[in-house]
């Protein structure tokens, strides 16, 4: 039954009333579409976001994989490592296209992965023909100059957002040459200051080709022919040869895995021995004082 204020005195429908009732309707109306405007928009925005995420997810992926194809070291460059911050890594990885001219004939090239304060990760690549391993560019800015490509990985990483600082790489050493591992951190969030809160993506890789410095270590024993020095307890990680150089002091005094340091009985001798693999990678024992 239409309701009184719609139709008159005589049943009819008087205009006041239908205006009311348009008015009534458009009201209705425009709850519904913006209802399902909102609906479209967090069905927009979700879908950006995930597909964020996946990007992010693929960055993290490739990030690993040249990773796990660190460039093998070499005498001129023992480390592969070159820049080990929490949002800025260089490294030499072998390049699967390469430039595949003149005399890089192992095609080894240098990555850089940097995060800016806005929330962008950039890749930065430089390839040679050389044979010599040319010094890394500018990695003042992020992107810096001189490099041969510059790529957007991902976007949208809150790492360093506003007061935030979370390290988007850490590393098992502060020392380069010692790097054997890197963990990557990956905090992502569209917008944050809506909800819903970031994703956190992280993974950590193995660097399976990375040169790691040798342990030097010794036993010293006095005997009538002088003191006997053995390395045999010194390690080079990857099982690579090493050569050995035995000090008194500052002096060197031997080289070998063994040796009969000939002295005056009763004299005393500060003995160290120090140990380099093939890449020229050296450790260093701690001294012992030895009486002959």
């Amino acid at each position: 039954m239409t309701s009184s204020w719609v139709r008159g005195d005589r049943g009819e429908i008087t205009l006041p009333g239908l205006l009311m009732a348009s008015v009534l309707s458009l009201i209705v109306l425009s709850a519904v579409l913006d209802t399902f405007a909102g609906a479209q928009t967090q069905s927009t925005e979700l879908t950006a976001r995930n597909a964020n995420q996946q990007t992010v997810r693929s960055a993290s992926d490739q990030i690993a994989a040249n990773l796990r194809n660190l460039a093998s070291p070499t005498p001129d460059q023992p480390q592969a490592i070159d820049v080990g911050g929490p949002f800025d890594l260089v490294f030499q990885n072998v390049d699967p296209v390469g430039p595949n001219a003149g005399q890089n004939v192992t095609n080894v090239r240098r990555e850089r992965l940097c995060l800016t304060t806005g929330g962008v990760l950039y890749s930065q690549q430089q390839t040679w023909t050389t044979a010599t391993v040319p010094a890394p560019p500018s990695t003042t800015a992020c992107p810096g100059t001189g490099w041969g490509s510059t790529t957007v990985l991902a976007e949208h990483l809150s790492n360093r957002i506003g007061s935030l600082s979370r390290a988007l790489f850490t590393y098992d050493s502060a020392t380069l040459t010692d790097i054997a591992a890197v963990h990557l951190d990956m905090y992502v969030d569209e917008d944050v200051t809506r909800a819903p809160g970031e994703v956190r993506l992280a993974t950590g890789v193995f660097l399976r080709n990375q040169n790691r410095r040798p342990t030097a270590s010794f036993t010293a024993a006095t005997t009538a022919q002088g003191i006997v020095l053995n390395a045999s307890a010194s390690q080079d990680p990857e099982g690579q040869p090493m050569t050995y150089t035995w000090r008194d002091g500052t002096t060197i005094v031997a080289t070998g895995v063994t040796t009969t340091y000939a002295v005056t009985p009763g004299t005393s001798h500060a003995i160290s021995l120090q140990v380099q693999d093939p890449a020229g990678l050296v450790g260093t024992s701690a001294t012992q004082t030895v009486i002959g």
